[in-house]
C-alpha cells in the first residue's frame, strides 16, 4: 500500500476549522469552503446556484437551504446586482474578530506587521482559511522585484486636419451653417460634413457656399417662407451641391409659363364677365322707355319700391319673348304690377304647355289626373278679364 502527505499536494476547497466548530448542517459547511474558493482573494463571488449544486452533487433546493443556513449563521451576505442572478459576499466571522482582537492587546505598539493587514490575512495561520492551490502558486512564484517608475512622456496634442475648402474643419463648418437659412439640427449636420470629410467626397468650401446660394435664390427655397428648405444635414447626405441648375430653371420657367397662362385665362374670364354684364346693362337700359311706358298702367295704384322687382320680372319675361306690352293692360285692371306680371307669366306658360301637348291625346288624359283643382271664388285673378274664359285678345295671343 502506499500512502502520501495531503499537505501541499491537494488542491481545492479547504474547510476552515472555525465552520466545523458551528452547528451548522453538513452541506452547509462545505457550501461554506466551496463559496470560499470561489470567493479567493476577493470578499466576495457569484456562482449560480446551478454551478454550485453540480459541485455538490445535490439539487438546488439543497443548495437554497445551505445558502440560507450560513445567511443565518452571517457567514455570508447573499446580494442581487445588475448583470448577476446573486452576489455572495463573505461576512467576517466573530472568530477571527476576537483573534485580531487578542493580538491587537499583546502587540499594543503595532510591531506586528502582520496584523496590520487586512482582518482576514491575520486570522489565515490560525483559522485555516486558506487557500492552498493559491499559496503554492504564491512560493513557486514569488513576487517580482519592484521596477523603478519613469517619468511620463508628454504626447503632443494632434492637430484638426484642414477641411475641403481650406481653413480648420470647424471654421469652415461654421461659415457655411451660417449661411445656410434653416437654422436646424446643427448637430446632424456637424457628423454629416465629418463623414463627407473622412471619405473625401466634401468640395471646396466656395463651391459650398455657391451651391447654397443658389439653391437659396429658387423658387421652391423661397415658397412659404422657406417651409421647404431640407435641414443642412440632409441636404449634405444628398449631396445636392451636385445638382445641376439646368433642370431647376427649365422647371421654374415651365412653372412660371403655366402660372402665366392661368393668370391670362382668368384675366380673359374676368373681361368677358365684365363685357357680358355692361351689355347685359345696355340692353335693360335700352327696354327701360318700354317698360315705363308698360308701369304707366299701374302708377297710381303701385308703391314705388315695387318698381325695380317688377322690371326685373318683366326683363325676365322680355327675355322669353313673353313680356306684356300696355295695350294688354285691361282698362278695368285692379292688380298690381308684379301681380299682375306673375299671373300673367302663368297664363303664358300654361297656353305654352297646352299648345305643345295638343296632338297627343294619351299624355293630355295622363297630365288631366294631375291637373290642379279649382281656385277659390275670391281669387281676383278668375274674374279679370284677361283670365276669364272668353277667348284671348288678340294681343295675349301675339305674346304667346
Amino acid at each position: 500500500m502506499q500512502t502520501f502527505a495531503p499537505r501541499g499536494k491537494i488542491h481545492g476547497p479547504i474547510l476552515p476549522q472555525f465552520v466545523l466548530e458551528t452547528s451548522l448542517s453538513f452541506g452547509a459547511k462545505i457550501m461554506y469552503a466551496l463559496l470560499c474558493n470561489y470567493a479567493s482573494e476577493n470578499d466576495h463571488c457569484w456562482p449560480s446556484q446551478a454551478t454550485l449544486a453540480v459541485r455538490l452533487s445535490c439539487s438546488v433546493s439543497s443548495v437554497k437551504k445551505y445558502l440560507a443556513e450560513l445567511a443565518g449563521a452571517q457567514l455570508i451576505s447573499v446580494r442581487r446586482e445588475q448583470y448577476r442572478s446573486s452576489v455572495y459576499y463573505m461576512l467576517q466571522p466573530t472568530t477571527l474578530k476576537t483573534v485580531r482582537h487578542e493580538a491587537a492587546k499583546s502587540d499594543p505598539q503595532g510591531t506586528n506587521p502582520v496584523c496590520r493587514q487586512s482582518d482576514a490575512a491575520c486570522a489565515q495561520p490560525n483559522s485555516g482559511y486558506i487557500n492552498t492551490l493559491n499559496k503554492q502558486r504564491e512560493i513557486q512564484n514569488p513576487p517580482l522585484p519592484p521596477v523603478p517608475q519613469m517619468p511620463p512622456k508628454v504626447v503632443p496634442t494632434p492637430t484638426r486636419p484642414a477641411a475641403g475648402g481650406g481653413g480648420s474643419f470647424l471654421h469652415d463648418f461654421e461659415k457655411a451653417w451660417e449661411l445656410y437659412p434653416k437654422k436646424e439640427a446643427k448637430g446632424l449636420a456637424r457628423v454629416a460634413w465629418q463623414h463627407l470629410k473622412r471619405m473625401g467626397q466634401l468640395p471646396a468650401l466656395t463651391e459650398l457656399e455657391a451651391s447654397i446660394r443658389h439653391f437659396m435664390s429658387t423658387e421652391n427655397w423661397q415658397r412659404e417662407q422657406g417651409r421647404f428648405v431640407p435641414q443642412m444635414g440632409n441636404w449634405l447626405k444628398g449631396q445636392r451641391w451636385l445638382d445641376t441648375s439646368a433642370p431647376v430653371a427649365a422647371v421654374t420657367t415651365q412653372e412660371a409659363a403655366k402660372t402665366q397662362q392661368a393668370v391670362s385665362a382668368a384675366q380673359a374670364m374676368q373681361v368677358q364677365h365684365e363685357a357680358d354684364k355692361a351689355r347685359r346693362k345696355d340692353e335693360l337700359e335700352t327696354l327701360r322707355p318700354t317698360f315705363a311706358a308698360f308701369a304707366a298702367k299701374f302708377h297710381e295704384k303701385e308703391s314705388p319700391w315695387h318698381m325695380p322687382m317688377a322690371f326685373g320680372l318683366w326683363a325676365y319675361l322680355h327675355g322669353k319673348h313673353m313680356a306684356p306690352t300696355p295695350a294688354d293692360v285691361p282698362d278695368d285692371n285692379s292688380l298690381g304690377i308684379v301681380a299682375f306680371l306673375q299671373a300673367f307669366k302663368r297664363r303664358c306658360e300654361e297656353a305654352a304647355w297646352q299648345q305643345a301637348h295638343a296632338h297627343n291625346p294619351a299624355l293630355n288624359s295622363f297630365a288631366g289626373q294631375y291637373a290642379a283643382k279649382a281656385a277659390p271664388h275670391n281669387d281676383t285673378s278668375l274674374h279679370h278679364p284677361l283670365f276669364s274664359r272668353r277667348p284671348p285678345q288678340e294681343a295675349f295671343g301675339r305674346a304667346v
